[in-house]
């Protein structure tokens, strides 16, 4: 196995699988932002259920990356990687899809901003992600993948921060008891979202790094 040259045939099937739900991901946390702020009730619903769509898709690819690492032998790099980057790209569409899920229900909307925040740092997470992944069988060079990954940690430090600080803001200026509770628990699914970003680059750095 030599990361990212001389690939058998079979292995292309890998990386277009791995793209294939990282662009659904991606798809997803940009539909979750536009649903933060989305003032149209039908609207609102459209992106809830195209977030929906997404992750059922992605779970039919996740299902079919585990099926074909049981039945092929030679694989571009290490069966558990591979296995690792498929679940973790998953879970950012399962917490975009339970977030979608509380703002509906909920009829949450955005509160000193808070939400535009959060997402915003989420997508810029997501584009690094993803771009790393689409790219992952071109990468040989570590440093720009060291590069993309300290990003994706400031994202994070930053997601962090602003966390404590809206959660300072909402015990200030809320009075209800309930939104507070259900808010944070929004905060709580955004910030988990820019986590699991992190653990995906976590993922294809230490790939680079065996096979560089």
């Amino acid at each position: 196995m030599v990361f990212g040259i001389n690939l058998l045939p079979q292995d292309t099937k890998f990386f277009e699988l791995l793209s294939l739900t990282s662009e659904l991901s991606n798809t997803s946390v940009h539909l979750l932002k536009d649903l933060t702020i989305e003032e149209d009730r039908d609207n609102a619903y459209k992106l809830a259920r195209d977030i929906e769509n997404a992750k059922h898709k992605a779970k039919e690819v996740t299902y079919e990356i585990t099926e074909k690492l049981s039945r092929t032998l030679i694989t571009p790099f290490d069966h558990e990687d591979i296995h690792r980057l498929s679940r973790g790209l998953y879970k950012i569409l399962k917490y975009c899809e339970k977030a979608q899920e509380r703002l509906i229900a909920f009829q949450l909307r955005p509160f000193q901003n808070d939400f535009f925040k959060l997402t915003s740092n989420m997508v810029e997470a997501s584009d690094v992600v993803h771009d790393m992944v689409k790219n992952l069988k071109k990468l040989k060079d570590t440093k720009p993948v060291h590069d993309k990954c300290a990003l994706i940690h400031n994202i994070e430090a930053n997601t962090d921060q602003l966390l404590n600080q809206l959660t300072i803001d909402l015990y200030h200026y809320e009075n209800d008891f309930k939104q507070i509770l259900i808010r944070k628990e929004m905060y709580a699914l955004m910030e988990s979202i820019v986590d699991r970003h992190r653990d995906v680059a976590n993922v294809i750095l230490e790939v680079v790094l065996k096979h560089s």
